[in-house]
């Protein structure tokens, strides 16, 4: 059963452009009164990108909270006055220098509900074609992995972002992508 939590005392406490930091009460069943701080943030998109050959499209980009870089989906943040498909549309070109190709929205989850506000919207898309004289991002390498080098990867730890599991999960979970086992 969905229980509607009474709220009060909601503020910003910071805006930091991508995000802002929200700040209230909840007033429990039982009259205890707790605070709560809550990340809210835009929704963000992902894309895997296939390619004819079967490779997925993967990004490499410094990710400070970190310190190191990291290989990913590409994708960002749904900027305000965009859908979702728009942005994972804008995002695959400006990361990876891909597009067009045969979309489908394999669906969408919380980001993190226990801190965040917001969703990540998954794409397929098939097929994209490379724009010649495209740029990519400052700071971004795209790198094209097999299948099977998308696996090895898992296990080693290489692709780790959760967003991309998560997502790669719905793939195979609908039957748009397989992994042959070695």
């Amino acid at each position: 059963m969905d229980k509607k939590a009474v709220v009060s005392n909601a503020v910003t406490e910071w805006d930091f452009g991508a995000y802002k930091v929200a700040s209230f009460d909840i007033h429990q069943e039982n009259g205890a009164v707790a605070q709560f701080n809550v990340l809210k943030c835009p929704d963000w998109v992902n894309i895997i990108a296939v390619l004819g050959s079967g490779e997925i499209v993967l990004v490499r980009q410094f990710r400070h909270a970190l310190g190191r870089e990291t290989l990913e989906l590409p994708g960002g943040i749904v900027d305000d006055g965009k859908t979702p498909f728009q942005a994972a549309q804008d995002e695959l070109l400006e990361e990876a220098g891909f597009f067009g190709g045969e979309w489908i929205q394999l669906g969408c989850y919380l980001a993190n509900p226990g801190l965040q506000n917001n969703y990540v919207h998954t794409f397929l898309c098939r097929n994209p074609s490379f724009k010649e004289g495209s740029e990519q991002e400052d700071g971004v390498m795209v790198r094209l992995m097999s299948p099977q080098d998308f696996i090895v990867g898992l296990h080693h730890g290489e692709l780790s972002q959760s967003f991309m599991l998560a997502s790669v999960f719905m793939a195979i979970n609908q039957g748009f992508i397989q992994f042959q086992s070695k």
